[in-house]
């Protein structure tokens, strides 16, 4: 039996022992066999077989010709039962005189009409057949009222702290003017100073009703992640449902992403980083994440596999929408927050306490180098929960195109802490890093890094150092001070900076063909979230062999004051092809703003009002990934895998089509998939292709 028909029959018997307490799984197998896998049948069988056998025991007929009233005399004939009634205890009454009935005659014998036996075309599966949608306590659902929500008219005033009251009227106020442009910074000011006030009662009005829907639809309705966020950090729920069919939040982000896959795809992974269940979405839908489910078995043998009284929101209609609509990252990211363990209560308390909840996510905003976001949690974590003089000292040990910057960058981001680029290639002498000394000239200007670590004085902060091996020992030996006592001397004016709060982040490139050779006996790492006995074994290696490696190059001074060395592994093919679905949607937002044609030519945006429509998103990243990644490159061999395939030909494309360029054009849409031979094409829409050529393209 195929692997699919496995999984549907699986989850059948699922549904049928679900609904069947006390039946066995083999008994359950039966029913469906002989019901030519039919659920609802296999669990009528089942209610026919216990009420035989309940009958048996507890009821009686209610017929009883011993006590029946006479007619002239006769005795009536007995009534047939309406429906069985449960036998009572006999009662004692006072004796009297019964009447003799006589011999009930038996009752004539009647024929029975046997239907004729189905043939073998009746027993067949009917594929083609579609399943009962809807749930008939439960009014169908009205899919075009998510499309679009209602506009709301912008407030008569302004929404500043001070001019509102918290209810009602205020999230209205505040919905209409994000319809119309109100920014994420101006909200969380606002916010802000409303939880200042009362936190309760703005939790209260954030989660509250607003034209029909929950305030929260309105928000994810805008694509605009640093919204979203800000309206669940002051108290909005990331699992909100609308209606009685309970429709969640994060259905609606992803449907309403079709037509904006890169904003939709970072609305999702907000959500889901703070605190969406992925479980509301049906599994089937992403796991494994990996394959392309227009066409599939997903769409059409398993779709209608789904228990209504959970998940009654997800009709026919939907779930089609969500084969659509779901695109290889999404997938993935659903599949991830599904796997990821969950937090213990101290560890969520103890973010909580240090203004820190979003590093909870910190999995969730990268791909794959699942070892690498472990250990800095981890890492951060012990930081928190045992604060002292010495700053938190990372070392990101990996290739380049691994990860390094990005996970720099997301966890300033998730902190909402400033971040300082360092590139070590840049400087040769201390106090080109740093800034001269007085009374040298230029002192009292500083440094970017010195003015940098003044400004954020007992704050939280973050220093990227990238190539930190390309350092001299002199500016190696100037980091001593601060990255053991926390404190550093302001080169204008000598007065002492706490960067004890500070995150020094040291990436290095310097171990690579270490990190190549201990990965290539373990082979290829799979994609999970969670680190297993095998991977923390690895973890141990690596970061012994590392430690070694850091004193050689660094000498024993600096690296015994590093407090964590984490190690960046090679992608594994799964994560390859994620790394190119993010090449793609950033190329896809780039072309999808408007043309520009500046007074400088240099300022030109000439390639815009481009849409892109991926007819076999897993298929095409696959292909990218296994004929362009290169272990030594890491992404930047990805992205040069995108402008090849994908991006050259499509600007050839829109250049050979059009007359000239204009701001107001119209837009065009590209459309980009696999044919036969696995091989990336990339079209207009307009223009249709030899049909021999493609794969199911249409």
């Amino acid at each position: 039996m195929k692997k699919k028909q496995k999984l549907v029959l699986k989850r059948k018997i699922d549904q049928v022992v679900e609904k069947c307490p006390g039946l066995s799984r083999e008994t359950a197998e039966e029913y469906l066999k002989s019901t030519q896998n039919d659920v609802q049948q296999a669990i009528a069988k089942f209610g026919g077989h216990e009420t035989d056998e309940v009958e048996s025991q507890i009821l009686t007929p209610k017929t009883d010709v011993t006590n029946v009233p006479s007619v002239n005399g006769e005795p009536a004939a007995p009534k047939a039962p309406s429906e069985p009634t449960i036998a009572k205890p006999a009662v004692p009454e006072p004796a009297a005189p019964e009447p003799v009935a006589p011999e009930p005659t038996a009752p004539e014998p009647v024929a029975l009409e046997l239907a004729p036996e189905p043939t073998a075309l009746e027993l067949a599966p009917q594929p083609d057949a579609e399943p009962v949608d809807e749930s008939p306590k439960l009014s169908p659902l009205n899919f075009e009222q998510y499309h679009s929500l209602p506009r709301l008219p912008p407030p008569d005033k302004p929404l500043a702290p001070g001019l509102h009251n918290i209810d009602g009227s205020l999230v209205e106020g505040i919905i209409g003017a994000i319809q119309n442009g109100y920014s994420a910074t101006d909200l969380r000011d606002l916010l802000s100073y409303f939880k200042k006030r009362d936190a309760n009662i703005l939790k209260e009005s954030l989660n509250a009703e607003v034209r029909g829907f929950p305030a929260i639809f309105f928000i994810v309705e805008t694509k605009d992640a640093d919204l979203v966020r800000c309206w669940v950090k002051y108290g909005g729920d990331p699992n909100a449902t609308h209606g009685p069919r309970r429709f969640p939040l994060l259905a609606f982000a992803i449907l309403r992403g079709v037509d904006s896959r890169p904003r939709a795809t970072r609305t999702i992974e907000t959500l889901l980083r703070l605190g969406a269940s992925p479980h509301v979405i049906p599994e089937m839908y992403y796991d494994p994440f990996d394959r392309d489910l227009r066409g599939s078995w997903v769409a059409d043998e398993e779709s209608y596999v789904i228990a209504d009284d959970t998940q009654p929101w997800c009709t026919l209609e939907i779930r089609r929408h969500l084969v659509t609509a779901l695109s290889l990252t999404q997938r993935y990211r659903l599949w991830q927050a599904s796997r990821l363990n969950r937090v213990s209560g101290r560890e969520q308390t103890l973010v909580i306490r240090k203004d820190a909840e979003e590093i909870l996510g910190l999995h969730q905003t990268i791909i794959g180098q699942a070892m690498a976001a472990y250990s800095l949690r981890k890492s951060f974590f012990i930081h928190l929960a045992m604060p002292s003089r010495k700053p938190l000292v990372l070392l990101f040990a990996g290739p380049k195109g691994h990860g390094k910057s990005e996970l720099a960058n997301r966890l300033g981001y998730l902190l909402s802490s400033e971040l300082a680029n360092v590139d070590c290639a840049d400087f040769k002498y201390e106090d080109e890093l740093f800034g001269p000394k007085p009374p040298q000239q230029g002192y009292d200007l500083g440094s970017s890094l010195n003015n940098f670590l003044a400004r954020n004085t007992g704050r939280r902060s973050i220093v990227f150092m990238d190539e930190f091996e390309k350092f001299d020992d002199t500016i190696r030996n100037a980091l001593l001070i601060p990255f053991d006592q926390g404190e550093y001397a302001d080169r204008r004016n000598t007065q002492k900076v706490d960067c004890s709060k500070t995150i020094w982040i040291l990436a290095t490139n310097k171990f690579d063909s270490i990190i190549h050779d201990i990965c290539k006996g373990r082979g290829e790492i799979p994609s999970n979230p969670n680190l297993g006995p095998e991977d923390l074994t690895l973890r141990r290696q690596l970061c012994h062999r590392l430690l070694k490696e850091c004193m050689t190059t660094f000498g024993a001074p600096l690296a015994c004051r590093i407090t964590e060395i984490i190690p960046f592994l090679p992608f594994n093919r799964e994560e390859q092809a994620l790394l190119a679905d993010r090449c793609i949607m950033e190329m896809e937002a780039k072309i999808a703003d408007p043309v520009v044609k500046a007074t400088n030519p240099d300022e030109d945006k000439l390639v815009g009002n481009v849409h892109l429509q991926m007819t076999d998103n897993a298929a095409v990243c696959a292909h990218i990934a296994d004929n362009y990644y290169v272990p030594e490159l890491g992404a930047r061999s990805i992205s040069r895998g995108v402008d090849a395939t994908i991006t050259n030909p499509l600007v050839n494309w829109y250049l050979e089509d059009g007359d000239d360029f204009t701001e107001d054009q119209a837009h065009v849409q590209f459309r980009v998939g696999v044919n036969k031979s696995n091989e990336v094409l990339v079209w207009p829409v307009s223009r249709a292709l030899d049909s021999t050529v493609l794969l199911d393209l249409s």
